[in-house]
């Protein structure tokens, strides 16, 4: 099981100014390679490009954002380190990505894009993924030979610091792994994370009916609700960790109840549980919280049931906490170090059923 502890970290970093300094805990069981699955793998912020000064192309792009459906920048002036150099070819798509050898979140990516390229590969897509640390090709090499057939797509080093000068800075992205969507007409038509929604997108860039305008204000909606349903959880969390009453919290937990996704419920809901300060908790709130995350996935998720039963069995109801966690065992069966923690527990709540 990954490192549990990290779930609190995604919660942190929402609130990261408000001086939190909260412990961490639990991330949701197994992430899917999809579209849902961005916010488990964050962005990290690049390093600069290792070779300076950077061409004058660069500080051109970076003084203003580059629209979108804009000529893609040409893959020149690369060192090729796995695969054929790869030259836009009209009616060909590309997934072109930014990584780093020293990026945690791009090495979690890898195996997607290695899956994206398997998969889209008959269709006409090429991914490339590219790194600016032109003071450490070899080290990249010995990465990329290491990595194998776990990194089974094209690779480069950018040398000159241009291809990133056309791309990352000229649409002001700051995080890797980023990831730049080349249609069949040489354009690009998406950028964002690799696990965000790329897939649903190519999808559609490979069938030609992608709606860029669609798109933009879709996303523009979502993105104001993120905001929204951030703003809550930062109320939220700080409340709590002040010890406000819950006549002023469980407001607030309502509309995170109604608005925000299964993650984040579960994580909040594992964080009153487990990392709050005891008289702090709100064992009720903590419960209706899990609750909807669990029914939000059917009941389906291993980590999600595992949060229920703890809420459950915080609340005195022992019977219900046994089973949910019983399921839970069940659906981590392909995972024994989850499931050696879930029967930790579920021993725990069998012993206080016979006290």
């Amino acid at each position: 099981m990954r490192n549990r502890r990290y779930q609190v970290l995604r919660i942190l970093a929402l609130v990261a100014f408000v001086s939190i300094t909260i412990g961490c805990k639990k991330e949701p069981a197994q992430q899917q390679s999809s579209s849902s699955s961005s916010q488990a793998v964050p962005a990290v912020p690049m390093k600069p490009v290792e070779k300076a000064p950077v061409p004058a192309v660069a500080s051109a792009a970076a003084e203003g954002k580059t629209q979108m459906a804009q000529p893609a920048v040409k893959l020149e002036g690369l060192t090729w380190i796995k695969g054929e150099p790869v030259v836009f070819q009209e009616g060909k798509v590309y997934v072109v990505e930014f990584w780093a050898t020293w990026c945690g979140p791009c090495k979690t990516t890898i195996p997607h894009l290695t899956e994206v390229q398997k998969k889209f590969k008959d269709q006409g897509v090429t991914v490339v993924g590219i790194s600016n640390e032109a003071r450490s090709i070899e080290k990249v090499k010995a990465f990329v030979a290491e990595q194998g057939d776990n990194m089974n797509y094209t690779v480069a080093v950018d040398v000159a610091g241009t291809v990133e000068a056309g791309y990352m800075k000229a649409y002001q992205q700051l995080g890797i792994p980023t990831a730049f969507i080349v249609d069949g007409a040489g354009k690009v038509v998406w950028y964002g994370h690799p696990l965000a929604d790329m897939d649903e997108v190519l999808t559609q860039v490979i069938a030609g009916t992608f709606d860029m305008a669609s798109y933009a204000t879709a996303k523009a909606e979502r993105e104001a609700l993120q905001r929204k349903v951030h703003a809550s959880i930062m109320e939220y969390i700080t409340g709590l960790r002040d010890g406000k009453p819950v006549e002023q919290t469980r407001p607030i937990a309502d509309k995170l109840i109604e608005t925000a996704p299964a993650d984040i419920l579960n994580q909040i809901a594992w964080f009153m549980l487990t990392e709050l300060d005891e008289a702090n908790r709100d064992y009720p709130t903590a419960l209706k919280l899990a609750e909807k995350a669990n029914n939000l996935t059917e009941g389906k998720e291993a980590s999600l049931l595992d949060t229920y039963a703890l809420a459950l069995f915080k609340n005195g109801k022992i019977k219900e906490a046994v089973d949910a966690q019983t399921k839970a065992i069940e659906l981590a069966e392909n995972n024994i170090q989850m499931q050696d923690e879930l029967k930790a527990r579920l021993d725990e709540f069998k012993a206080a059923m016979k006290q």
